[in-house]
């Protein structure tokens, strides 16, 4: 008995002996396996069809973030070699020709020295890009703010519509702005991620609304996805029209939900789509300062979501 277990640790020996020397010798052959860390993956905003700042998922090929932030501008360049990065369905919003002179880290600030070709950008995409260089630089580690320089100076305003531009940019400037007021008092600004899909490709857009909803912005949040289908012909929803946010509470760095059935996938189910967190979550994270959102139904926590850049 104990000589049949030393031969079979032996030959078990032997056997990864075997395949380590294949290895060795056959390295081209030797089976991959691609592990992407968080640094690599991320996301980039880019106009869609319908003229939208889109968040789309982006794979980088630099890992520090001054190499991500040239990735982006590049990417965000039209006709730039790195243009064929972009997922058909989109499009860049930097002017051609537009050169990245310089770039400057101080802390959790940016500053891009831009070559004069950028003021040549199209009257009715001036906003626009701005919005794409925040929201797409603001969403890597670590950094909250940009400023625009031009050949040096600081770009105080838009080249067409002459609006001031602060000396420092961040997600303050709101993106996809969108304007439904009756006055000019009690202005509340929401900005909603809603979902859209190209193709089989599916992504959201981020729309800042302003409105004078007295609403708590989650509130407010829940209603517009409930509605999304309706409000753009281009924009969908999964989130069933029944659904209600029965109530919620701010606690600290966490946002707790409660939800009724109609929230969850399938009535039977316990778990709700992922397209409808995700949506959710985006949309919490962009108006509030917190860590994680929690899902309850009827006051029974069924998932927790710890927020993740961009």
């Amino acid at each position: 008995m104990l000589k049949k277990k030393l031969l079979k640790k032996l030959g078990l020996l032997l056997s990864c002996l075997i395949v380590v020397e294949i290895i060795i010798l056959y390295p081209k052959e030797k089976p991959t396996i691609s592990l992407k860390s968080e640094e690599e993956t991320g996301v980039i905003y880019l106009l869609d069809e319908n003229n939208y700042v889109a968040r789309l998922d982006f794979m980088f090929t630099a890992t520090s973030n001054k190499g991500k932030i040239k990735e982006i501008v590049d990417v965000l360049t039209i006709n730039n070699h790195n243009s064929l990065k972009i997922r058909e369905g989109f499009k860049a919003v930097i002017p051609e020709n537009t050169k990245l002179m310089n770039i400057e880290i101080k802390k959790d600030l940016v500053n891009l020295d831009f070559s004069k070709e950028i003021l040549n950008v199209d009257e009715k995409y001036e906003e626009k890009l701005v919005e794409a260089l925040i929201y797409s630089i603001t969403a890597l580690k670590d950094i909250n703010k940009i400023s625009l320089l031009v050949n040096g100076k600081r770009m105080e305003k838009l080249p067409h519509s002459h609006k001031k531009l602060d000396e420092t940019l961040d997600r303050s400037y709101k993106i996809n702005k969108e304007y439904d007021l009756k006055s000019m008092h009690n202005i509340s600004e929401v900005t909603i991620y809603y979902l859209a899909k190209k193709n089989d490709y599916l992504y959201y857009i981020p729309v800042t609304k302003y409105t004078n909803n007295e609403k708590e912005k989650v509130e407010i949040i829940i209603d517009e996805l409930k509605s999304s289908s309706t409000y753009k012909a281009n924009l969908i929803s999964y989130i069933n029209e029944e659904t209600q946010l029965i109530n919620y509470e701010l606690l600290d760095k966490s946002l707790i939900l409660n939800f009724n059935e109609q929230i969850l996938s399938d009535i039977n189910s316990s778990n709700i789509i992922e397209e409808v967190t995700y949506a959710i979550n985006l949309s919490v994270q962009e108006n509030y300062d917190i860590d994680n959102v929690s899902y309850s139904i009827n006051d029974n926590i069924i998932s927790n979501y710890f927020l993740l850049l961009g």
